[in-house]
């Protein structure tokens, strides 16, 4: 795997846009509370571009992240929102230049695109967490803020989900296993499928989660998954907040919980639901390409690997 330095104390953050329209009110917020915690921020060339659901056009966008990466000034790419647009930018990122500038990337939802590439292009670590729009402009900034710098200086041995009680967290199937974190928001991740684009995953601790998706769009995307293999070849599974995914229209419908259950009950490899990442204000950052080791008996994921180039022995 491909690790960035952590994010260094006084250092600097760029914040992009890759994906929707931004609102400047929440990114200045963003940019406040960043100094105020000690650290410099650089705002994209075409932040607050606009074209019509997108935060400018594609060209626009990817030349700002491959700005990112190439500038020597900054130590880490906070993505400014989701909603849609990263998908566009995959064939137009400098996989090469990445390669050469690796530095944490940090967000959710649509990020996921990004992400998935930059892991099977590079084999670069990302980290699914906030983002600078919605997370670090409200009100639990620092507490969000404080888990991300924790996963980005996460050494083995350390837990991921640490705040979470194990009575909280349901075991749709139980066991261990080791495996490298890959996943995002279901419906972004299964809508890659069958690109170049896609990392492969046999062996893998798939995480996912979601946000206004009824059951059964929910039931749709794990049978893509299902009838790709992927569901087969993983090692584990994590279910994070699917979020406003309840029936609507008051036709027939499964529950999200009978879903899951008819999808994961009796597999045989650890599956693990109500893991607090995903579209949720008390987000946890999960690490994208970190090996951990999940033991349901316990209710615990621990880090096998280190997140960043930490030191020389550090894996």
């Amino acid at each position: 795997m491909l690790k960035p330095r952590p994010l260094p104390p006084g250092g600097t953050v760029g914040i992009a846009a890759p994906s929707g329209p931004v609102d400047e009110v929440s990114i200045h917020k963003a940019a406040q509370f960043l100094t105020q915690r000690g650290y410099r921020v650089k705002l994209a060339t075409h932040l607050f571009e606009a074209h019509g659901y997108l935060a400018g056009t594609d060209k626009e966008r990817a030349s700002d992240m491959n700005a990112m990466f190439a500038d020597p000034a900054v130590d880490a790419i906070i993505l400014a929102r989701g909603g849609y647009g990263c998908a566009r930018l995959l064939d137009l990122i400098d996989y090469d230049l990445v390669s050469q500038n690796p530095k944490p990337l940090i967000g959710y939802s649509d990020a996921t695109a990004l992400q998935l590439a930059l892991l099977a292009r590079c084999n670069l670590v990302t980290f699914y967490g906030p983002v600078a729009s919605i997370d670090l402009a409200g009100r639990s900034a620092s507490m969000v803020f404080g888990r991300m710098l924790r996963a980005l200086e996460a050494r083995p041995g350390a837990r991921l989900f640490s705040e979470t009680p194990a009575s909280s967290i349901e075991a749709l199937s139980a066991g261990q296993c080791t495996g490298r974190l890959i996943g995002g928001c279901l419906s972004v991740l299964v809508s890659l499928l069958g690109s170049d684009y896609f990392p492969d995953t046999r062996g893998a601790i798939l995480f996912l989660e979601d946000v206004d998706e009824p059951p059964y769009r929910i039931d749709r995307y794990l049978m893509q998954l299902e009838l790709a293999g992927v569901l087969s070849h993983v090692a584990g599974v994590l279910l994070g907040r699917f979020v406003r995914c309840y029936p609507r229209g008051g036709k027939p419908s499964l529950s999200l919980g009978d879903v899951f259950k008819e999808r994961f009950a009796g597999r045989l490899y650890p599956v693990l639901s109500g893991l607090p990442f995903g579209h949720i204000a008390r987000k946890t950052t999960v690490p994208q390409g970190v090996m951990c080791a999940l033991d349901t008996n316990r209710g615990r994921i621990e880090y096998a690997g280190s997140c960043c180039k930490m030191s020389e022995g550090v894996r």
